[in-house]
């Protein structure tokens, strides 16, 4: 995946750093979480199933159809 400057794009990848803010984060099946730049989803995969609901906002279109098909 190629990151795109303009829209100063970082992806997270080391998963220890997501499970401490998930830990942080302390999701529950009773909140509802808006995740802004999901980028290529590994964030939201650690959350999405611990939590009522997700909303995904993604500015980058070229990432959309994957994030779309990881969790529709």
């Amino acid at each position: 995946m190629q990151y795109k400057k303009n829209l100063g794009q970082h992806f997270l990848k080391d998963q220890n750093i997501v499970d401490k803010l998930v830990r942080h984060i302390n999701p529950s099946k009773y909140d509802e979480v808006i995740e802004i730049g999901p980028g290529d989803g590994v964030m939201t995969k650690s959350i999405i199933n611990k939590v009522k609901k997700m909303i995904l906002i993604e500015k980058d279109y070229d990432l959309i159809d994957n994030l779309k098909s990881k969790f529709s």
